[in-house]
């Protein structure tokens, strides 16, 4: 796909989300994240991110797979992905080395992974590795969702 066609498509999503591209920093939550990035509780421990792992080990039962494990430096990696899409405004893949999917403009969990599940590829990710990190950042209104598979 073109440059230019994959920037209306883009555009169109943003815009069919409600997404204001704002370019807005959060300097604070990126140094938040930093600062405890040694414990991960605070990551792990957070309901949201334990409502991603609930909602994507229920579509592996589903399909009959067994639960993936939710990885503590995989989930830092996620979040500081989706700290920094949030902060620019940004829907792109970090090159990380993980399978990814990441979602922007929904705003529950439930979407997130329900949009996921409905695209084959992301669905594909979600059904692979056995160990899985999730991270999410709403800033400004702009709500920015991020998994990781191995």
């Amino acid at each position: 796909m073109c440059l230019i066609r994959k920037s209306l498509v883009l555009a169109l999503a943003l815009a069919v989300t409600g997404v204001a591209v704002t370019g807005t920093r959060s300097a604070e939550m990126a140094a938040r994240v930093e600062k405890n990035s040694k414990n991960l509780d605070w990551l792990v421990q957070h309901p949201t991110i334990q409502k991603l792992l609930v909602l994507h080990n229920q579509e592996r039962a589903r399909v009959g797979l067994s639960p993936s494990k939710l990885n503590p430096e995989m989930c830092l990696a996620a979040q500081r992905h989706a700290v920094w899409m949030a902060e620019t405004g940004s829907m792109s893949h970090s090159g990380l080395p993980y399978r990814e999917n990441i979602f922007m403009g929904v705003t529950t969990p439930e979407a997130a992974t329900n949009g996921w599940i409905w695209s084959p590829a992301h669905h594909g990710n979600m059904l692979s590795g056995t160990d899985v990190g999730f991270g999410y950042m709403v800033l400004n209104g702009r709500y920015c969702w991020c998994s990781v598979m191995q």
